[in-house]
């Protein structure tokens, strides 16, 4: 469908959802609005909950406009917390909302090694509308990601409207081929073909650095968060080579964390450099800062919140907790380790 008809269909379809009826014949109504029921418990009053930032135009946009937007990018990247419930209720909203406007987008997971894809395509052929069995054929349980409860919405959007769905990340074997060995255990050919090269401008790889670091506790040793960064600059080139590889000619919308989706120097990044004429939406969710704040603050707070992206959808906190006393005897042992030449 031509994206201006996509955008036309998305509006009527969200005015058909904003006034709770529909004529007669016309197709159901849009499925509850995750933010009229947050599930996460802390900053749900909190001003800016349920909002959505627009980085270019420095303004609050409504959700309806946020999902025309992505029901007209060829890419759509939603970046989440992994275990926030709302942020992956949203993501089911979305990718519910853009199959309605008549656009069939793969559905691109972080969490699915391509290594899977043979238990993936088998899971999907013997029970094309289970997620439980997509969860039991991918192993999820041991698989270190949040429990399948919290995306199980997310997979049963995609197969409720039969979308495709692909696994995305490295394969296993190949994850660990870089922890050891850097980028440079990937075959030159692949190098290229990915466009892992060039390499991030220095600013940029310094400010990854620095989240790497801040990301542990500052117990990293400096060894690991080269690798890391080697790490990541390769995930986020094989991310966007799963969207690419999507079937059809209505584009992927991919799952995965938040800091794979900036646009300055993640997958997007890599997007650009391989079909540069491919639209793209960098769109994060993003939990509500703790206390007070004025509504003068509320736009400055928005944008200083999530560098990179296009939207930010902000969304009550799951917890207040501070991971570097949670995490703490398993930090000191990175601190402590000693350093790889």
């Amino acid at each position: 469908m031509p994206l201006e008809r996509v955008a036309i269909v998305v509006a009527l379809l969200a005015a058909t959802s904003l006034l709770g009826c529909a004529s007669p014949g016309s197709a159901p109504a849009q499925p509850a609005e995750p933010w009229l029921e947050w599930r996460a418990p802390l900053g749900r009053e909190h001003p800016l909950s349920g909002r959505v930032f627009d980085s270019a135009e420095q303004r609050f946009i409504t959700p309806a406009l946020a999902l025309e937007r992505a029901a007209r990018a060829d890419f759509v990247l939603l970046g989440e917390r992994h275990d926030h419930p709302d942020h992956h209720r949203l993501q089911a909203w979305l990718i519910e909302g853009i199959a309605r406007a008549g656009r069939r987008p793969a559905i691109a997971f972080e969490m699915i090694a391509r290594d899977r894809a043979d238990a993936l395509a088998a899971a999907r052929s013997d029970h094309p509308a289970d997620p439980d069995a997509l969860a039991d054929a991918l192993d999820w349980a041991r698989s270190g990601w949040p429990d399948f409860e919290l995306y199980r919405p997310v997979f049963a959007a995609a197969l409720a409207a039969d979308l495709p769905i692909l696994p995305a990340d490295l394969a296993r074997s190949d994850l660990a081929r870089i922890r050891k060995g850097g980028l440079a255990a990937l075959p030159a050919a692949e190098r290229e073909r990915l466009a892992i090269d060039p390499p991030l401008p220095d600013a940029l790889r310094q400010e990854l650095a620095e989240e790497v670091r801040t990301s542990h506790c500052g117990m990293a040793p400096d060894s690991m968060v080269d690798a890391m960064i080697e790490l990541q600059r390769a995930r986020d080139a094989a991310l966007a080579d799963a969207l690419l590889s999507a079937p059809g000619s209505d584009g992927a919308v991919l799952i995965a964390g938040a800091g794979h989706v900036r646009s300055d120097r993640a997958v997007p990044l890599y997007l650009g450099r391989r079909a540069p004429g491919r639209s793209v939406l960098a769109l994060g969710f993003a939990e509500v800062p703790a206390g007070p704040i004025s509504t003068e603050d509320l736009g400055r707070e928005a944008a200083r919140h999530r560098p990179g992206l296009d939207l930010i959808w902000f969304t009550p906190r799951v917890d207040d907790e501070d991971p570097c006393e949670r995490f703490r005897d398993q930090l000191e042992k990175l601190r402590t380790q000693p350093e790889r030449n």
